[in-house]
């Protein structure tokens, strides 16, 4: 990702937050109905990858990156959920999980699953970052 990727995914959040302040739609749905525009761009993905379809791929991915957005803002407006909260915990947690990135040295598949589990065991005992 570069500063060419960053900049438009800057244009899509300023999209994001006019739609939650003056598309009517927006205003009507649920994190419900949300939910189930996700998971029909998850089933629209399948279905390109199936026919190896690149550009709908390219296409059905951005919608599900425009839902999982509008459905944080839907939460965040519904649920008082703050977003940079949420960015905040989902960076931690992959940090945590996958402290490698940060080493010098490359890992097999095997240990890195088993960092995985090991760490995703002691976040649920601890209560932090249940899933």
């Amino acid at each position: 990702m570069n500063d060419k990727f960053f900049d438009e995914f800057k244009k899509l959040c300023d999209l994001l937050n006019k739609s939650v302040e003056k598309c009517p739609w927006v205003k009507s749905i649920n994190t419900n109905i949300m939910l189930k525009e996700a998971s029909s761009e998850i089933n629209e993905i399948e279905e390109a990858l199936l026919k190896k379809d690149i550009d709908n791929l390219e296409e059905e991915i951005g919608d599900l990156i425009y839902d999982s957005l509008l459905l944080l803002k839907i939460a965040e407006r519904d649920y008082q959920i703050s977003s940079d909260k949420v960015i905040k915990r989902i960076v931690s947690k992959i940090s945590n999980r996958k402290p490698w990135l940060f080493w010098n040295k490359d890992i097999s598949y095997e240990e890195a699953s088993k960092i995985w589990q090991e760490r995703k065991k002691k976040e649920k005992k601890s209560g932090e970052n249940s899933d």
